[in-house]
């Protein structure tokens, strides 16, 4: 695990000519890399071409992981089009939330998604789907509501690579169709995008329900890097007792409540959702363990509203619910909880963050990751950093806005996006063996 701490200290000197007159610059390279740890990752690329040595610092993986651990947490929102009309480009911006309450949070543009044609109305040209380790999910090129998207792109916003994850074939998903019947018809939701730490994978692990819910669902991961999907063969269903909708048929699965599935707590190799099919009918969590692929279900939150909670790693060890009710978060904790099957647990309320915002559900929850004990909780009325250790809340300044947020109209609120961002330069292989040319988001 990455320490946070520059590469060894060795002596380094500029190339002759490199110094002030052509005089030898002596450096060491801890100092070097202490200086590229403070900065942000496009400058960081900009002094690789400083010198060979400078080059050498940035490249090594030991830097790379240290300087992904110090990067600010970045709250993902968008801006609306200036003149409301949905032709404009929808602005993608990222703010940075700094610990310490002396410290300025800076918001900055991160894309701008271009405007499609669609029989509807124009529409942006991709969906930001979910984010992690320094890395966006988006899907392109969406045919009707639960059906697959017909690209789905892992794009690194720092060093603009590309790659696109395999696609979802009408063979692949005709695999074990019923005979006699036509091509497969899939109603399909995405269900999580993480990181697979024994093989060092990063994959979206989705929901499949063939033929409209005349076979029974499945899943599957989408690896980047991979060649094409794997059907999960472990991950059996714990029981069939999802809410049908009524009159369908042939019957369809309620998903409609599921609309924090893309964003699960990650703990101990596993992920956590409040929300999940895999619940059934009951009030349970569920938990997938990533490395046996199989699914569980844990005791749930006290909550009294799930719709109005959310779930997230507080501290970097500690699985908190987020509640939003009238004028407070409420900070649930799991206690005795690492990540394992056969512990004993249980909800504590641990703290209650007040706020000056309506009951609503909440946008963004997440820990700040730099181990100050920061998190960050937010809704479309604003966004408030706390910190879990000293108690001490503060609100996130967004554009100098000084009114009070709760009179916020329509018009007015925040739109925030489910993810946040932490700005990482470390390199991944696939980008490399399944090269994209991406999508014109980024500004030059």
């Amino acid at each position: 695990m990455p320490t946070g701490e520059p590469p060894p200290l060795k002596k380094m000197r500029a190339a002759d000519g490199e110094g002030e007159g052509g005089s030898q610059v002596h450096l060491d390279e801890g100092m070097v890399g202490e200086i590229l740890l403070r900065l942000p990752a496009r400058s960081v690329l900009r002094c690789r071409a400083v010198s060979t040595a400078w080059r050498r610092v940035a490249d090594s993986p030991e830097f790379l992981a240290a300087h992904a651990l110090r990067r600010p947490i970045e709250v993902l929102l968008y801006t609306r089009p200036v003149h409301g009309c949905g032709e404009e480009d929808l602005g993608l911006d990222a703010l940075a939330v700094v610990s310490g309450s002396g410290d300025r949070d800076r918001r900055r543009r991160l894309a701008s998604i271009p405007a499609m044609p669609h029989r509807c109305g124009p529409r942006p040209c991709c969906c930001l789907l979910a984010s992690c380790d320094g890395l966006l999910l988006l899907g392109h090129g969406r045919g009707n509501e639960f059906q697959p998207y017909a690209s789905y792109l892992v794009c690194n916003p720092a060093t603009r690579q590309w790659t696109q994850l395999p696609r979802v074939t009408a063979e692949f998903a005709a695999a074990g169709k019923r005979p006699g019947h036509g091509p497969a018809r899939l109603e399909f939701r995405e269900s999580g995008f993480y990181h697979h730490a024994p093989s060092g994978e990063y994959r979206l692990l989705c929901h499949v329900t063939p033929d409209g819910g005349a076979q029974a669902p499945y899943y599957c991961v989408l690896s980047a890097g991979a060649g094409e999907p794997r059907r999960l063969m472990h991950a059996t269903r714990i029981e069939q007792t999802m809410a049908i909708v009524p009159g369908s048929d042939p019957p369809k699965l309620q998903f409609w409540n599921f609309e924090n599935l893309m964003t699960p707590a990650a703990l101990g190799g596993r992920l956590h959702w409040l929300q999940h099919m895999e619940a059934g009918l009951t009030e349970s969590m569920v938990a997938f363990d990533t490395e046996a692929e199989t699914f569980c279900r844990m005791p749930p939150p006290p909550v009294a509203c799930k719709g109005h909670s959310r779930l997230l790693i507080a501290d970097r060890d500690t699985l908190m619910a987020a509640e939003l009710g009238d004028l407070a978060f409420n900070l649930w904790a799991l206690e005795g909880y690492t990540g394992g099957s056969d512990e004993m647990t249980s909800w504590v309320l641990r703290h209650r963050v007040e706020v000056s915002w309506r009951a609503e559900r909440p946008s963004v929850v997440s820990d700040v990751g730099d181990g100050s004990g920061d998190v960050v909780l937010g809704s479309s009325y604003g966004v408030v950093a706390y910190n879990v250790r000293s108690g001490a809340a503060r609100r996130v300044v967004i554009d100098d806005e000084e009114e009070d947020v709760s009179e916020r109209s329509d018009d007015e609120k925040l739109l925030l996006s489910r993810s946040v961002l932490k700005e990482s330069l470390v390199r991944h292989g696939f980008f490399g063996a399944r090269p994209h040319p991406g999508l014109p988001l980024f500004n030059a």
